[in-house]
C-alpha cells in the first residue's frame, strides 16, 4: 500500500500542476460567471427599465394609457422606432376583432424581445372596458388563476422546493459527469504516454502492475474531486454576488450531496477501470481516444436526452438509463430533482454500479498486466471477452470455496 500511495501522490501533484488541469478550473468560471450575471441582474434590470410601446390602431376603440403611445399610421410609429422615441409598436388591423390578428414591430438586438406580454394585457383592458360586465369579474378574467404548485411525496406529506432547489442537482450532475470524464481521461493519457516514452518500464521493476494501476486510479481521482470542489465553491461565491444568494439560502443542505459523492466515487472507478482498459494495450493516444468514444457518448447520453428525462422523469427510458452502470450517476441526480426516485431504485442503481465497478477494475487490472508491456501488438476483443469469462469464472469459484 506504501508504493501505491506514493504512485497517487505523484500523480495527484503532478496533475494539478499542469496547465490543462488549472485551465480546466478556470473554464467553466467563464462560462458560468456570464450566466449568473444574465440570471441574477439582466431581470431585475429589465423589470426596472420602462418601455415605451406605440400602436396604430385600424379600429378606432382603443384607449391609451401609461407607456402606450397612438400614432396616426405605420410610417410615423417606424420613424419614431428608427428615432428611439419608442421601444417597439404593433398594428391593430381593421378587421381585429374577427381575426385578433397584430403586427408587433422592434428593433433587433442580442437581448432584445418584442414586449409581447404588455401588448397581451393593454388589448385586454380595452377589449372589457367596452363590456358590461363588473369590475370584479374583469379582474379575475385579468387575473383567471394565481396559480400554487404543490408536490406531496409518498407518504402524502408537502414537499417543499424552490427554483433554485430544483437548478442545483442539475448543475451537480453535470459538474459530476465533466469531473470524471476529465478525471478518466487523465488517467488515459497518462497510461499511455507512460507506455510512449518507455516509463512503464523502469516503474514496473518498483511497483508491481496492481499498485501501478491502483495508485493511478487514487491520484487522479483525487485531483478530479478536488477540481468539483473547487468548481462548486467558485459557484457559490459568484452566486452570492448576484440577487440569486437570497434564494439560494433557502435550500437545505439533504442527502443529494451526499448522493452526489457516492456516485462520483463510484462513477469515476468504473470510467477509470474503462479507460484503463483502453489505454493498456493502446499504442498512442490516438489509438486510445478512439477506442474511448464508446464511453464518452455513453456519458453525455443523459444530457443528450435532457428534455426526455424532464417532461417523463418515471419513463421507462428514463428508468433504464437509471439501472444503466455508464449512465446512472447523472440520470439518478437528474431524476430526484423532479420526482422522489423510490428507495429500491436508488438501491438497484448504486448495487448495480458497484458490481460493474468490481467486474471493471478486476478485468482492467487483468488487461493493464497483460497490455502494458506490448508494443506494436493490440489486444483484440476476442481476448477481452477471454479475461471476462475467466473473471467470472474465478469469482464464482471464490464464493464456492471461500477459503482459497
Amino acid at each position: 500500500m506504501r508504493k501505491t500511495f506514493i504512485v497517487a501522490k505523484h500523480e495527484f501533484l503532478a496533475t494539478i500542476k499542469t496547465k490543462g488541469f488549472i485551465f480546466s478550473l478556470i473554464l467553466p468560471l467563464i462560462i458560468l460567471l456570464p450566466m449568473v450575471f444574465a440570471m441574477g441582474f439582466i431581470p431585475q434590470m429589465d423589470s426596472e427599465k420602462t418601455q415605451n410601446i406605440g400602436f396604430v390602431d385600424g379600429t378606432g376603440t382603443l384607449q391609451t394609457s401609461e407607456n402606450f403611445i397612438p400614432f396616426r399610421d405605420f410610417e410615423n410609429a417606424k420613424s419614431a422606432l428608427m428615432q428611439n422615441e419608442i421601444n417597439s409598436f404593433f398594428v391593430i388591423h381593421a378587421d381585429y376583432l374577427e381575426t385578433g390578428d397584430v403586427s408587433v414591430y422592434s428593433k433587433g438586438g442580442l437581448l432584445s424581445s418584442p414586449p409581447t406580454r404588455p401588448i397581451e394585457a393593454f388589448l385586454m383592458n380595452n377589449l372589457l372596458r367596452e363590456s358590461n360586465l363588473d369590475t370584479a369579474l374583469k379582474e379575475r378574467i385579468k387575473e383567471p388563476a394565481k396559480e400554487e404548485v404543490i408536490t406531496l411525496t409518498e407518504t402524502g406529506e408537502v414537499e417543499e422546493k424552490n427554483a433554485a432547489g430544483f437548478f442545483i442537482p442539475y448543475a451537480i450532475a453535470f459538474l459530476l459527469m465533466l469531473a470524471i470524464m476529465t478525471s478518466s481521461g487523465y488517467l488515459m493519457q497518462g497510461i499511455v504516454i507512460e507506455k510512449e516514452n518507455k516509463t512503464v518500464e523502469i516503474l514496473l521493476s518498483s511497483v508491481t502492475a496492481d499498485e501501478l494501476l491502483t495508485g493511478k486510479i487514487i491520484g487522479f481521482g483525487s485531483a478530479g474531486l478536488l477540481q468539483v470542489l473547487i468548481w462548486i465553491c467558485s459557484g457559490m461565491v459568484a452566486i452570492a454576488l448576484t440577487p440569486l444568494s437570497a434564494a439560494i439560502q433557502e435550500i437545505q443542505i439533504s442527502g443529494i450531496l451526499i448522493l452526489a459523492i457516492v456516485y462520483f466515487i463510484l462513477g469515476y472507478l468504473l470510467f477509470a477501470g474503462s479507460m484503463a482498459c483502453i489505454a493498456a494495450p493502446a499504442s498512442t493516444v490516438r489509438d486510445a481516444q478512439q477506442g474511448a468514444t464508446i464511453f464518452t457518448m455513453l456519458a453525455i447520453l443523459p444530457l443528450i436526452m435532457l428534455n426526455f428525462i424532464m417532461a417523463a422523469p418515471n419513463s421507462t427510458i428514463a428508468k433504464i438509463l437509471t439501472y444503466v452502470p455508464y449512465t446512472t450517476s447523472v440520470t439518478t441526480l437528474m431524476r430526484i430533482s423532479m420526482v422522489e426516485v423510490p428507495i429500491h431504485e436508488l438501491g438497484a442503481s448504486l448495487l448495480i454500479l458497484t458490481i460493474s465497478v468490481i467486474i471493471t477494475i478486476k478485468l482492467s487490472a487483468k488487461i493493464f498486466r497483460t497490455g502494458i508491456l506490448m508494443y506494436g501488438k493490440k489486444i483484440k476483443l476476442h481476448e477481452v471477452f477471454k479475461y471476462l469469462r475467466e473473471l467470472i469464472y474465478t469469482i464464482k469459484n471464490s464464493k464456492q470455496n471461500p477459503l482459497q
